[in-house]
């Protein structure tokens, strides 16, 4: 039996669920001498037993027996009604004690992913500035295998390597498939500075890489969130789990400058 009432109760707030107030006036009877014809010393007997449980009088606790079917009654004392509510209050207390501990683990856990994600962003950044160098767009991006180790490198190098497919992302995954020996990067993470297009998208869900972090979006090519959502597609069979923002402001920024930079330099150019 599992009774939940608060300390206090009326036998009108119990009405509001039957099943409790079913519970009560059947536990009253049970206790009761006469089962089928308890009296007002019953009642209360019961009332004083019950303690601060139930406050209420002794002539509604029989009007609200007499008002119940007389099926068949299995006496008990009321110590064991008021202990079975204290279990399951005991219960009840340590259920929602767990659940606020693995909230808290939940919270513990998201913030250790964090900083482990700023960490290996920061080796992405590494990279795009080695692009910057180089005048190519600055977008860096690292492989990491499951056990925290950087396995692939990666900067764009589209001008330099005349290869429309030297981006960040893909270079990155060359380079980690090869230390690995193999084209599946499962359990691997990659970590870009930008949200990837759809070529590099493609290319990630390929590699079936179990997870993808970025950080500035890319408003006129992104595939993921901005422009299309491949990630977001059920009808591959790989599915990336993703997460965005991180370090988003320090990627963006990286980004702004080297445009400015080049707008600059075009126009000392042209005068």
């Amino acid at each position: 039996m599992k009774l939940s009432i608060r300390r206090g109760s009326s036998l009108v707030s119990l009405s509001k669920s039957p099943e409790n107030l079913r519970t009560v006036v059947g536990a009253f009877r049970a206790t009761a001498p006469d089962p089928l014809q308890p009296n007002e010393a019953d009642a209360k007997k019961f009332l004083a037993e019950a303690g601060n449980w139930i406050t209420d009088t002794p002539q509604n606790l029989l009007e609200a027996s007499a008002s119940s079917s007389n099926e068949q009654i299995v006496r008990f004392p009321l110590s064991d009604l008021t202990s079975a509510v204290e279990a399951f209050r005991e219960e009840v207390r340590q259920k929602r004690k767990h659940q606020a501990l693995s909230r808290e683990e939940e919270v513990r856990l998201s913030r250790i992913d964090r900083s482990r994600d700023e960490l290996f962003m920061r080796e992405a950044l590494v990279e795009a500035e080695k692009a910057r160098q180089a005048g190519e767009v600055p977008v860096g991006a690292v492989v990491v295998d499951k056990d925290g180790s950087i396995i692939g490198r990666g900067h764009n190098c589209v001008v330099a390597g005349h290869d429309p497919s030297g981006h960040a992302e893909i270079l990155a995954l060359k380079n980690a498939s090869q230390n690995l020996k193999n084209y599946r990067l499962d359990n691997c993470t990659i970590y870009v500075t930008l949200e990837p297009c759809p070529m590099c998208s493609g290319a990630i869900i390929g590699a079936r890489l179990s997870r993808l972090v970025y950080g500035a979006k890319d408003q006129k090519a992104g595939a993921v969130e901005s422009v299309f959502k491949l990630f977001d597609e059920k009808r591959v069979n790989h599915h990336t789990d993703v997460t965005t923002g991180v370090l988003e402001e320090e990627c963006l920024r990286v980004l702004q400058k080297f445009f400015v930079e080049l707008r600059k330099s075009r126009g000392k150019t042209n005068g």
